[in-house]
């Protein structure tokens, strides 16, 4: 197959379908990451020669936008083995929320091509893997807060270009919004929420921020402040900035029922994780050392009778006050 073959195939998949769009500028970066040698005059006569074969088209704006119109038939994509139609698959079913609708929108094709391979294989493992995996919340399962499109588009943009945008956002314990420029620096999916894990202004200490939470959101052409040695894995994991810490580490001892016991036997709370029978009954004696965080307290009220925290004395009597109080709300 041809180098000019090669290309034409690879620009037919980089256009996206009516309503998105890829500028000349774009579609010549991303042929040029692919290794093609090629310059953007050449990519605008390649581009006037395909929409006289395919359905395929542009937009009046400055800068123009090229596009497959919105009823053009799906190509099958050539070299799509069953491995690759599986993955694309999965892409689609998990990680749409992480990803940008516009790449999402340039990848629906592929999509649509793997679920055909797949379709056609079905009797082989790789077609019925789709259906033989699910994914299951491990709590109460609550429904995903509206987020305004143009929101999702400008953060992803900001993120995936390091820009600045500006923003109105609402902070949970108040009601009404402020108006700030934001520098992202991280999205992260805890449960089904989205947050983006940025700083405001000038200022370097790292936030987070929920898009639910965002509105009016506006791309400014600045580039983003990144604190120096920031990286998004750390700030999630070693500063737990998402379990809502109580400070440091504590010496965990619980007296857990049989199910329980034998449920953390699989499962351990941490490393160092000791569980121990208890003379003269069935319960067990667990000991771990656990970050001490708002995420432990809901972990230990969620099982309720089967949990009792011996120590530290602290957790237990704030336990205790709590579970008094619980009480006396259901005895009216």
């Amino acid at each position: 197959m041809s180098e000019t073959v090669l290309r034409y195939i690879k620009m037919l998949e980089y256009l996206p379908r009516h309503p998105g769009g890829i500028t000349v500028a774009a579609l010549h970066a991303r042929l040029s990451n692919d290794g093609f040698r090629i310059d953007r005059r050449s990519v605008e006569r390649d581009l006037g020669h395909l929409s006289a074969q395919y359905p395929i088209t542009s937009t009046g704006s400055r800068p123009s936008l090229w596009h497959w119109v919105r009823q053009a038939p799906h190509l099958s994509l050539p070299g799509l083995d069953p491995a690759t139609a599986l993955t694309h698959e999965l892409v689609a079913r998990y990680l749409t929320p992480i990803l940008p609708r516009q790449l999402m929108a340039a990848l629906e094709p592929q999509f649509i091509a793997a679920r055909q391979v797949l379709g056609d294989l079905k009797a082989s493992p790789m077609g019925r893997w789709p259906n033989r995996i699910a994914v299951v919340p491990h709590a109460q399962p609550l429904l995903s807060p509206a987020v305004a499109a143009d929101v999702t588009d400008v953060v992803y943009e900001s993120l995936l270009n390091n820009r600045r945008f500006e923003v109105s956002y609402r902070a949970a314990e108040t009601e009404r919004s402020k108006r700030y420029p934001l520098n992202p620096l991280g999205l992260v999916l805890y449960g089904n929420v989205l947050y983006l894990v940025g700083t405001a202004r000038d200022y370097s200490n790292p936030c987070i921020y929920a898009l639910h939470r965002m509105s009016r959101a506006t791309g400014l052409d600045e580039p983003a402040i990144v604190p120096d040695g920031f990286d998004l894995n750390r700030y999630v994991q070693e500063e737990r900035a998402f379990e809502q810490p109580g400070g440091g580490d504590l010496r965990l001892e619980l007296r857990v029922g049989p199910w329980l016991a034998r449920y953390l036997g699989e499962r351990h709370l941490a490393a160092d994780q000791t569980l121990s029978p208890i003379r003269g009954s069935d319960l067990m004696r667990l000991r771990a050392t656990v970050a001490d965080t708002a995420q432990l307290r809901w972990w230990l009220r969620s099982h309720g009778p089967a949990v009792e925290v011996l120590k530290p004395a602290k957790l237990r009597r704030e336990l205790a006050a709590e579970f008094a109080e619980l009480a006396n709300t259901y005895r009216a």
